[in-house]
């Protein structure tokens, strides 16, 4: 036996002395061996600052019989991983019925035979050695899988800040009114590729969320129709190559200029349900045919997304599942899945149709709109009573980053607002809130050393602060006003 194997220690325990010198005698040359002669004894052994690797146990002893023993030790955190051999002459088959039921890894029945003490003995300390092992291992993957997910929530949180201002940015700048045609486009241009990026980023943290029942949703109006001409724009070189044709139909009618439509959710999961039914639709259609997207209004709002191809028969009924493919070069099944997985946490229904005669329709339909387009808007600003007072208040804007914090204020000055106190951290935002009169808080929630509903409860708790209207504003597709 290797010298490794003679580190561990084995507790023998039995109330009559013969039997546990046939047992030392067995065993000495390869272990260390303590040995108790009643349960007390062995309980106290087992509990004790050196607890042995296995314990060879008596089932038939005076005042606590050997069951007792193993189930007090099976229900103690710290000597509940020890496998404990029963030893006994008891043969019935409840008698080992019994002993399992209760924790025990085995039995040996007596009169001993020194190869099947020793074989058994060595099999369980194995077994238990390679347990520990895979406990250890899967903490290393545990503690990795959080660094990961740390380093990825700090990249997301960086790359998140400075998208707001490249998607955020281009429209305000069209609005002016004063840009040349080509500028126009080099900023649309530009704002689609945010909007890209963003999904990308997204797409990896949210799925995850969705699949384990963490998202939290928060629905909003949301034009399709801008969406679907920005996933248009993504993929013209491909639908260029394949000399396809893409028609877009609203209420039955072309979509032209000043078109929209309507419909209740989050813009970014809804741009990531498009995204991947639209590239579908472009992989699968034939060269040179034409891909039809229709918007309809029923009693919900319905995305009806058409191309000629057809979806292999043995996938058609598992289209919506995890990595189901058939195929596709390159493909992973895990476009589809997501929108159908996105699909269902906007509250709406997705569903395949797919022939050779008529080809393949994708028909998504989403939540009808709570509020009018718009009417957020009335309410907020109106009138000229409320840009006057905007003049008058000053707002604390909160955020690490120094973009952010610029593109908020660019956002709030075009509606009316002018004065602004800047704070990288929760801690600043604390010291001016104690020197200025602040009437508004603006928060980032992720920022290092406060968090932001950590600032939000400090100024809660603050007799002279508590009343300030509080926004958290997070690039975890979350706001909230408080």
């Amino acid at each position: 036996m290797d010298q490794d194997t003679k580190k561990y220690t084995i507790l023998a325990v039995d109330d009559t002395p013969e039997n546990i010198d046939v047992l030392d005698g067995i065993l000495h040359d390869d272990y260390k061996i303590k040995i108790a002669l009643n349960g007390q004894k062995a309980l106290k052994i087992a509990q004790s600052d050196n607890p042995p690797d296995l314990i060879l146990l008596d089932v038939m002893m005076p005042d606590i019989d050997g069951y007792e023993v193993c189930r007090v030790l099976k229900a103690d955190k710290e000597t509940s991983e020890i496998p404990i051999i029963f030893i006994t002459a008891l043969n019935k088959v409840e008698d080992e019925i019994k002993g399992f039921e209760l924790g025990a890894v085995d039995y040996i029945a007596k009169p001993f035979s020194p190869p099947t003490v020793l074989a058994r003995v060595k099999a369980h300390l194995e077994l238990r050695l390679a347990r520990e092992n895979l406990k250890k291992q899967n903490e290393i993957i545990k503690e990795n899988a959080r660094l990961r997910e740390d380093v990825e929530s700090i990249t997301r949180h960086d790359l998140k800040s400075s998208l707001n201002a490249v998607i955020c940015i281009p429209p305000m700048l069209m609005e002016d009114g004063n840009l040349k045609s080509k500028q126009v486009e080099m900023l649309a241009m530009l704002e689609q590729s945010g909007y890209h990026m963003l999904h990308i980023i997204n797409s990896s943290l949210d799925l995850f969320k969705m699949e384990t029942g963490k998202y939290q949703l928060n629905p909003e109006p949301v034009n399709i129709l801008k969406l679907i001409n920005q996933v248009k724009w993504q993929t013209q070189g491909q639908i260029s190559s394949k000399g396809q044709s893409v028609d877009v139909l609203v209420r039955g009618n072309p979509a032209v200029d000043g078109d929209a439509f309507m419909a209740q959710g989050e813009e970014m999961l809804c741009y990531s349900i498009l995204a991947n039914l639209f590239k579908n639709a472009v992989e699968a259609s034939p060269k040179g045919e034409r891909i039809t997207i229709s918007l309809h209004e029923e009693e919900t709002p319905l995305i009806k997304i058409h191309n000629m191809g057809t979806v292999p028969l043995e996938i058609r009924e598992t289209f919506f599942e995890k990595y189901a493919t058939s195929g596709k070069k390159g493909g992973t099944g895990l476009g589809t899945y997501s929108a159908s997985m996105i699909t269902e946490t906007l509250c709406g229904t997705i569903q395949l149709e797919s022939s050779e005669e008529a080809g393949t329709s994708l028909n998504v339909r989403l939540p009808k709109l709570l509020k009018e387009p718009g009417q957020e808007k009335e309410e907020s600003l109106g009138d000229d009573k409320s840009k006057q007072s905007n003049r008058t208040m000053t707002i604390l804007i909160t955020d690490d980053s120094q973009h952010m914090r610029q593109m908020i204020i660019v956002i709030l000055r075009q509606m009316g607002f002018v004065n602004f106190c800047e704070a990288e951290d929760g801690n600043e935002a604390l010291r001016i809130l104690n020197s200025e009169k602040i009437d508004l808080i603006i928060s980032d929630l992720n920022m290092p050393g406060m968090y932001g509903d950590d600032l939000l409860q400090q100024v809660r708790s603050t007799e002279g602060l508590e009343n300030i209207p509080f926004f958290l504003v997070t690039g975890e597709s979350l706001v909230t006003s408080t």
